[in-house]
């Protein structure tokens, strides 16, 4: 089978294997050979090597794996790549891999759809492989900012392309169904990695070995909840030392001491402790307690190499070898912990709004006439999508704490108030887009007070229209506020998710035309919404998907983010509201708390009602003659006025 063209293999993966969010890639600069430059992803073929973002947010959806072929040679690059599909292959993965025309390969990995992997335990994850693999070169996986890896298709620095393994189609299937959501726990179980510990939770959350909430049983008969069990096979090398001992051992350049002398099979550890853990960790996730590894690692049982690796290892030690394995497994118990604690976690639904405003209402009807007219005047415009963003945050704060002035709603509002209501905005952006829109003609709203002092600047919320547009109907509307998931999927695909989503439009045209985007704009939103597995699509038709925006902010920890940026805020409004007590305090002024009921002041003067009395029984004295013509040439002479038209 001849390999497909690389047009073809850049068109079809390029968007797929970039993070959800990023729509640039990072281009080769031949003269300084470095990715120094980005541009937008697009169908056509870059004529340079063009490399996808790993990370957004520092946690990423895709492992890389980069087989150098420069220090080790070809031949090391295939046997390493071809070890480690096995692996991965074992522990769920799909892959998709392409070879370079000097020799060197990559694997790609897609996780699961819904999950994603932080910056620090791919780390480790990544060291582990290194050790393993000795043409594997970590470096593209250890910068969380800057982090990239060239695309199959794309341009190769000495010439040629980069050639995908295997047909199209199996690549788009591997991207688009995804990995095993255990694969990263799988493929460290596999080496005999415990996770990294979590932080220390809250006193009241702790879990100690009495009050474990993802085990069941107690003493020696302790193991996992039958929910949180794996129920596939052992690994075959992991199986393997467990019946018999005999452990593979890793390259000589690896070996950190020497080995027994015999043949040499590169293998998955470094020393027995690392077999020992892997399949004890691999027991316990299957459901196994102590009692049972204790019975199974007897002598004459189904894993007696694992027992006979603990009785030498307590040959050298101050304790048994029944100590030894209880050890082992209250500590992987230990670090099961965090894994279950997430996976037991309240399901997150409507943790980031508070609640939906009914759309037939007043705030529903001035958001139809705001969004209207933000689509007609940043027709476009990449502004678009957060002016847009931003009328919906001021509609659900005039709702929350706004007030009714002759039935116009006004809503006074900080930046950072807004922001949050805006799929964690930056504040900066809010406050650019609110300064922008307030000015232009037919704007929704109209800056009635400045902010001073503690106070907030206000808005009301208008719908005078003066171009007649027609208002968004109000079926499409959802008052509530923006899902903080779109500031990792992309604001630019939220129009057309909530069309197919909330709307139940399945004709990809009829959502082009409701969105008001061109057909190919709108492909590539359903492109990457598909990808991200928030839509389907199912012959011509579109639906949603089986992953949510919630399941999306849990993968991210978008609560947590939330959670940080309301503190920042807090002590930031704290540190405001100190600056402006102090400021108060040199002028000789006493700070007046924000809650504070008006007090009238007492007369100044102890006859001030009889003189107000005495001025208000008399009409007020005749207006001054005004000299207008002197007026004007004062301002002429001072200002450099002109007059333009006449009265």
């Amino acid at each position: 089978m001849s390999p497909a063209a690389p047009a073809a293999v850049w068109k079809a993966l390029a968007r797929r294997l970039s993070p959800t969010g990023r729509d640039r890639v990072k281009v080769f600069d031949p003269d300084t050979r470095e990715y120094l430059k980005t541009r937008r992803i697009s169908d056509k073929l870059p004529t340079t090597m063009a490399a996808v973002y790993l990370y957004a947010h520092r946690r990423t959806t895709l492992l890389a794996l980069d087989f150098d072929s420069k220090t080790h040679g070809a031949a090391q690059v295939d046997r390493d790549a071809e070890r480690a599909r096995g692996w991965l292959t074992e522990c769920g993965a799909r892959i998709v891999s392409d070879r370079s025309t000097n020799g060197g390969r990559h694997l790609l990995v897609p996780l699961a759809i819904g999950t994603t992997a932080s910056f620090e335990e791919v780390q480790e994850l990544m060291r582990a492989l290194q050790v393993r693999l000795p043409s594997l070169d970590i470096k593209p996986m250890q910068n969380a900012k800057e982090g990239c890896i060239s695309v199959p298709g794309t341009p190769c620095a000495g010439g040629g392309y980069r050639v995908l393994d295997g047909s199209l189609d199996e690549a788009v299937s591997a991207l688009t169904e995804r990995s095993a959501p255990t694969l990263i726990p799988a493929l460290g179980a596999l080496m005999g990695m415990l996770p990294a510990p979590a932080p220390a939770p809250a006193p009241s959350a702790a879990v100690g070995p009495a009050s474990r909430d993802h085990t069941t049983g107690t003493g020696d008969d302790e193991r996992l909840i039958e929910a949180l069990r794996w129920t596939k096979p052992f690994p075959v090398d992991v199986a393997a030392f467990a019946a018999t001992g005999a452990m593979t051992c890793l390259p000589e350049p690896k070996r950190r001491a020497p080995r027994p002398k015999g043949p040499k099979t590169p293998g998955l550890w470094e020393s027995p402790s690392e077999a020992r853990m892997a399949v004890v960790l691999n027991a316990v996730l299957r459901g196994c307690s102590l009692s049972d590894i204790r019975t199974a690692s007897q002598p004459g049982g189904r894993w007696s190499g694992l027992g006979d690796s603990y009785r030498i290892k307590a040959q050298h030690d101050t304790r048994t070898a029944d100590e030894l394995l209880a050890v082992d497994v209250h500590k992987v118990f230990d670090h099961t912990a965090p894994l279950a604690r997430k996976a037991n976690s309240p399901a997150h639904r409507n943790n980031y709004t508070q609640g939906v405003i009914p759309a037939e209402g007043p705030f529903g009807h001035w958001l139809a006439y705001a969004l209207a007219w933000a689509d007609h005047e940043f027709a476009g415009s990449p502004g678009r999508w957060m002016v847009r963003d931003v009328l919906q945050a001021l509609a659900v704060k005039a709702a929350l704490a706004g007030t009714m002035n002759a039935g116009t709603p006004v809503v006074g509002v900080g930046g950072r108030s807004v922001s949050l209501s805006v799929g964690l905005a930056a504040p900066t952006t809010v406050f650019d887009v609110l300064r922008q829109i307030r000015e232009m003609y037919g704007s929704p709203i109209v800056h009635v007070r400045h902010s001073v002092g503690r106070k907030a600047d206000f808005y009301a919320l208008t719908t005078s229209n003066p171009s007649g547009l027609t208002p968004i109907p109000l079926e499409r509307l959802k008052v509530a506020d923006v899902h903080p998931a779109w500031s990792v999927v992309g604001r630019h695909h939220r129009l057309v998710h909530d069309l197919i989503v909330h709307t139940g439009m399945t004709r990809p045209a009829d959502i082009y035309a409701a969105a008001r985007v061109s057909a190919r704009t709108g492909q590539i939103s359903i492109a990457a919404l598909a990808t991200a597995g928030l839509v389907t699509r199912t012959g011509r038709a579109v639906g949603p998907g089986p992953v949510t925006l919630d399941d999306i902010a849990a993968a991210h920890h978008l609560d947590e983010a939330m959670e940080e940026r309301i503190a920042r805020f807090r002590r930031e409004r704290a540190a405001w509201h100190d600056w402006l007590a102090l400021q108060d305090q040199l002028r000789g002024v006493a700070a007046i708390p924000e809650d504070a009921v008006p007090v009238p002041n007492s007369p100044v003067f102890t006859d001030e009602d009889e003189y107000l009395a005495a001025v208000l029984a008399h009409a007020p004295p005749p207006a001054a003659e005004m000299d207008e013509d002197a007026a004007l040439d004062l301002l002429a002479d001072v200002l450099g006025a002109r007059i333009l038209a006449g009265a």
